[in-house]
């Protein structure tokens, strides 16, 4: 999972440690940056009505918008998004501080190759498996339901992880089109969970969740300087998964 800098979670999670020329934000009476922030910073701001699920579903809504066409780190993005984001909000208002699942309202990434049962496409990256349905939310997908999270869309990465040819770049598949590296964009992402660590270092979301076979999280997480957590194999779900080996591809 990836995610911001103090916060874990589950799996792979990178830690955003990128600024990238985007504007502070202010959220009602207080100032609250969302750039930057970690999952306990967002959810203390959630506690202290400083800021809405809705409001920061738009806000990387909105940085998507402005940054994805050049960065391409996300395939698609969740049409229910803000449906999900209003539902949290809805719950928090009825429920005491601190009863709540961990990552309630919390958007949350995750890389192509994962399946969801919902409006988004899982193809991993490639247009071969564009319109198919998968029959269930792989297993760390209904784990991220049940603990709160917003499904904000799908990333993109190397297509069919990385093993679609042996001379395609890393961070490349038809659907997105190459991933660039926020820092230097003509340096290499890598991948093979390239846009999983291409958005969070450019703060278009705080967590995502990736897949390794070979150095898909670790490598990723070094070249998009941001933090990438591989767990051992078995101690997360697999299920629901494009996998590559299965006794060697944990989601992380």
């Amino acid at each position: 999972m990836f995610f911001s800098s103090s916060s874990l979670f589950l799996f792979l999670i990178l830690s955003s440690i990128f600024s990238f020329g985007f504007s502070n934000r202010t959220i009602t009476n207080y100032t609250f940056l969302i750039r930057e922030a970690t999952i306990k910073d967002i959810k203390q701001s959630f506690e202290r009505n400083q800021l809405t699920s809705r409001q920061l579903v738009q806000y990387y809504l909105r940085e998507i918008a402005r940054l994805n066409g050049l960065l391409k780190g996300i395939i698609e993005v969740n049409p229910d998004a803000l449906l999900q984001a209003d539902a949290a909000d809805k719950e928090r208002k009825c429920k005491v501080n601190g009863s709540l699942p961990d990552l309630h309202g919390i958007p949350i990434l995750l890389k192509d190759n994962i399946a969801t049962k919902d409006k988004l496409n899982t193809t991993a990256g490639s247009f071969a498996l564009l319109g198919s349905v998968v029959p269930r939310d792989a297993g760390v997908v209904e784990k991220l339901r049940k603990a709160g999270a917003i499904i904000l869309g799908k990333a993109s990465l190397s297509e069919w992880a990385n093993f679609r040819s042996t001379t395609a770049p890393s961070g490349f598949s038809p659907r997105s089109g190459q991933g660039k590296n926020p820092y230097v964009l003509s340096a290499t992402p890598c991948g093979s969970s390239s846009g999983s660590a291409i958005s969070v270092a450019a703060n278009l979301v705080t967590v995502s969740l990736g897949t390794e076979t070979d150095g898909s999280i670790l490598c990723p997480s070094s070249f998009n300087s941001v933090v990438g957590l591989k767990p051992t194999v078995g101690l997360t779900s697999r299920a629901g998964a494009f996998q590559l080996l299965q006794d060697r591809t944990p989601l992380g």
